[in-house]
């Protein structure tokens, strides 16, 4: 067969199809009266190849046309924004005016048709030119004299991202953008898999000669003038070159990573030409993972204005007249709280996204937060390792990690049978960030390994191992049942016969690599070698990093940030034909953790689509809620902007009057006496029991809303200012509570009141009356130089359950406290001790030798009337209707 008559009798009868269309086109017709070489006709094969490909290009062609997408969510400001981009197509309905994005889509429909098949390579190319249609409609117009757009694009991690800003370029350079920035992370692994990605599909450039497909290398009127390659970051550059490329036609790109030195060597690079040249380049800064690193860190420190990295793009920006930045990100909590006021007299304005926010739909496919924690997935997916064995200790393998790592050679072994086997197959191993820690996983791992190997070269060992292996696959084989059932999959489970006559192939070539800066191990997916890999690793696997085909998570680290969280998911994203087989062994405290992530991202993107609903609301006027939780961050501090409090929920809390009025005598008296009536008047109606164990008193079923404004409106609390934010925030706790007693549900409607004291009075510590009831008081000593007279805590931990019963012995492994979640939402505790005037610290320390945050007499340097503190705590129970906190603008 002659490929060249092929190639050209295909792409005649593709375009007179085109042309046409389906009613007017018949194939074998066409077949028959084409004649792309004279003199000569065309064989039967070559007829028949020519045919497959046609028919192939007629179904992407009626599934693009067909295919009905979910839309993305758009929020701008049109003030600033002239319609031009549907203008600019009806005048370049051609393949000339639109060559780049018409290059890079017949790349991909060819890849896509190969590996999925052109019906699902028609549904994937039309979601991309959709979408990014979507932006290039918020773009400024790239002819424009003067222009700076800042926008952010919300995806999914791991969910193509990369493949919608690669169409973007595509798009924006055949519109006239000219100039092309890409921030790909902070990490060299992750900057040369953007590099080599782009490559493919932008300038056709193949610098390692590489076997992939690349896009077809563009004529020279069109070629890319790169300054920066697979082999080299953007270092070192001739300076003049940049006058030279603003003059020519030919766009420029450059994929670097966000590092300051290199920044400032790109700033220097574009300021080297002249700024009437520089006027010419329309640039478009594409920021990668736009939540790392480019966040301004210290916008709200009184020492500088900005952190390096912020403000180094700020500078490359304020060097353009005309400029788009664009974010993409899939954890976009710092971007939304980023703060709009933010000024610098030498810098482009902040980078918060006030001319638009785009939200990407959710991918068809794709196996998210959403998938997994709204059906039916979450406890097939996960495998629980328990606390006690959640570290590598002593430097011997755990028995889980053992388990994870045969888990992944059956399922190699598996996917091999479905003849996968030139398909990368990963598993991740992330228990640190500490590259030490790293180093000891690789040796257990490759001890292991080297174990299970010499095992199966032995007879008896093969036998016992096969013995092993089956037993571990039935127990597989059966979630994964569960898994294609949920999923409506159909893929091949294979019995364990199949599957140990396929182990030794998958020994043979899995490798094991430690993926950090101190060693030389990298992924590289461009071999076209058989690739089965064990990455072990950190940071460079917690971020864009893609691990193609992971099937098996080992994951121990924990977080307490949402996006560190998110970002290290890397079990999120396609898994087309072995979605069965994926598999997360963590800790259910972990676990947890990302389920409730699932319901942060599920809210985030309803206030979107919220916003976008609501007529005239811009992004700067956009105050996003972040539901907020009591063991994580919303994002790290330093990068929490202008975020304040929007919602305070008490739901699952502890609140205790630490912070004592001890230089106000007037507010502790007041309390005093206010305390002492309210025993009274409990005493009275509701009754309390003495519990002689605890030497306390217990009042059970005092209605709600007497506690609330007979006792809790009335005392006098410390407030945050005064107390260095350690006091209580009283008016926003009293709230929640009132809001509680007056919901339909009348959550915290019965209270339970005890009246606490030492469990023995001493001689110098004797008993008191107090509110008709016989007392010890406590002793509680303060800290040195705390504000607020602060005395560290209050109660003590078998006060906190008087109300309930023994905790089973089975029911510790939970982040919630069992006084806490054992606790009926109706039936919250109130807490009462009063404080001897006269305690004093168990080791005393001499004026002249004392240290911030050491022990004092609770009166010590506080010249004022001694008088004994009624202070107090409060259990409030789990809030079905206002269960969490929410941060926000």
């Amino acid at each position: 067969m002659d490929e060249t008559v092929i190639s050209r009798i295909t792409d005649i009868l593709t375009q007179r199809f085109y042309e046409r269309g389906i009613d007017n086109f018949d194939l074998d017709t066409e077949l028959n009266i084409s004649d792309p070489v004279k003199d000569r006709q065309l064989t039967a094969e070559e007829k028949h190849e020519a045919g497959r490909r046609v028919l192939e290009k007629m179904n992407y062609k009626k599934s693009y046309d067909g295919a009905v997408l979910k839309p993305i969510s758009v929020i701008d400001d049109p003030r600033e924004h002239e319609k031009w981009y549907d203008d600019w197509l009806v005048e370049n309905n051609n393949e000339i005016g639109r060559f780049y994005w018409k290059n890079l889509e017949n790349y991909l429909s060819s890849v896509l048709t190969r590996n999925y098949g052109p019906e699902k390579a028609g549904e994937i190319v039309k979601s991309i030119d959709e979408a990014t249609y979507g932006i290039m409609e918020k773009l400024a117009n790239p002819k424009r004299t003067e222009f700076s757009y800042k926008g952010l694009v919300v995806g999914y991690v791991q969910s193509g991202k990369t493949a919608n800003f690669s169409a973007l370029i595509a798009k924006a350079v055949d519109a006239g953008y000219k100039f092309i920035i890409v921030l790909s992370g902070i990490h060299n692994i992750l900057r040369l898999q953007t590099q080599i990605r782009l490559d493919k599909e932008l300038t056709g450039m193949n610098d390692h000669g590489l076997e992939d497909d690349f896009v077809k290398l563009p004529p020279d009127i069109k070629k890319w003038n790169r300054l920066s390659t697979a082999n080299n970051d953007f270092a070192d550059v001739n300076l003049n070159r940049f006058n030279v490329y603003c003059t020519t036609s030919s766009p420029v790109l450059v994929v670097t990573k966000k590092n300051v030195t290199l920044l400032d060597k790109l700033i220097e690079f574009i300021k080297a030409a002249d700024e009437t040249n520089r006027a010419q380049m329309p640039l478009l800064l594409i920021d990668d993972e736009a939540d790392q690193a480019s966040i301004d860190i210290k916008a709200n420190s009184p020492d500088t204005l900005t952190s390096k990295t912020n403000g180094a793009i700020r500078s490359l920006l304020a060097l353009f007249q005309r400029k788009t930045y664009i974010g993409y990100t899939a954890t976009p909590f710092a971007n939304v709280l980023t703060d709009k006021t933010t000024e610098h007299p030498d810098l482009e304005d902040d980078l918060y996204p006030r001319n638009f926010i785009v939200s990407l739909p959710e991918p068809e496919g794709y196996i998210g937060t959403a998938t997994i924690f709204e059906g039916n997935l979450s406890d097939i997916f996960v495998r629980e390792i328990p606390d006690e064995r959640n570290t590598l200790t002593n430097n011997q393998m755990t028995v889980n990690l053992m388990r994870s790592i045969d888990e992944f050679i059956i399922c190699c072994a598996v996917r091999n049978i479905r003849e996968d086997r030139q398909e990368p197959m990963s598993m991740l191993i992330h228990v640190s960030h500490k590259i030490s820690d790293m180093g000891t996983v690789r040796g257990l791992v490759e001890e292991y390994f080297n174990n299970i190997r010499t095992k199966f070269g032995d007879k008896e060992g093969r036998e016992k191992m096969r013995d092993e292996y089956n037993h571990i696959w039935e127990e597989f084989r059966s979630s994964s049942e569960a898994i294609n059932r949920e999923l409506s999959l159909n893929n091949h489970l294979p019995d364990s016969e199949e599957i140990w006559n396929e182990i030794n192939n998958v020994l043979s070539v899995v490798s094991i690599l430690e993926l950090n800066s101190d060693t030389e191990d990298r992924l590289d997916y461009t071999t076209g070698e058989e690739i089965k890999v064990i990455a072990i690793g950190g940071n460079q696997l917690s971020r864009g990093l893609t691990l193609e085909g992971l099937m098996t998570s080992y994951y121990l680290r924990e977080s307490r940030q949402y996006d560190t969280l998110l970002q290290m998911g890397r079990w999120f994203g396609y898994r087309k034909g072995y979605e069965d087989l994926t598999r997360v062994h963590t800790s259910i405290r972990i676990w947890e953790s990302f389920e409730h992530l699932a319901l942060v991202e599920e809210e985030i993107r309803g206030e979107m689509y919220r916003y976008e609903e609501e007529e005239g609301r811009t992004p700067a006027e956009m105050a996003i809620p972040i539901r907020d939780h009591r063991f994580l961050n919303v994002t790290a501090r330093n990068k929490m902007g202008a975020a304040v409090r929007r919602q305070i929920s008490y739901s699952e809390s502890l609140n205790q009057t630490i912070c004592l009025p001890l230089n106000r005598p007037d507010h502790l008296k007041k309390n005093y006496e206010l305390g002492e009536n309210f025993i009274k008047s409990v005493n009275r109606d509701y009754k309390f029991d003495r519990i002689d164990d605890l030497n306390l008193y217990l009042a059970i079923d005092v209605p709600g809303d007497l506690v609330l404004t007979e006792f809790l409106n009335k005392y006098v609390f410390v407030d945050k200012e005064s107390s260095g934010k350690r006091g209580l925030d009283s008016d926003r706790m009293l709230s929640y509570i009132y809001r509680r007693l007056n919901h339909e549900n009348r959550e915290l409607k019965d209270w339970r009141i005890a009246l606490v004291g030492n469990e023995k009075p001493t001689s110098e510590n004797r008993p008191v009356e107090y509110g008709g009831f016989e007392l010890n008081r406590v002793q509680r000593s303060r800290k040195h130089t705390e504000a607020g007279y602060n005395i560290g805590v209050l109660t003590e931990p078998d006060h906190l359950r008087i109300d309930l019963p023994p905790e089973p012995e089975d029911d510790s492994n939970n982040n919630v406290p069992y006084y806490i979640r054992a606790r009926n939402p109706q039936n919250p505790l109130l807490l009462l001790y009063v404080v001897w005037s006269e305690s004093k610290a168990r080791v005393p320390i001499p004026k002249e030798k004392l240290q911030p945050g050491q022990r004092i007499n609770l009166y010590e340097f506080i010249d004022s009337e001694k008088i004994d503190v009624l202070s107090l705590a409060i259990i409030l129970p789990r809030s079905a209707c206002e269960p969490f906190d929410y941060v926000g603008q």
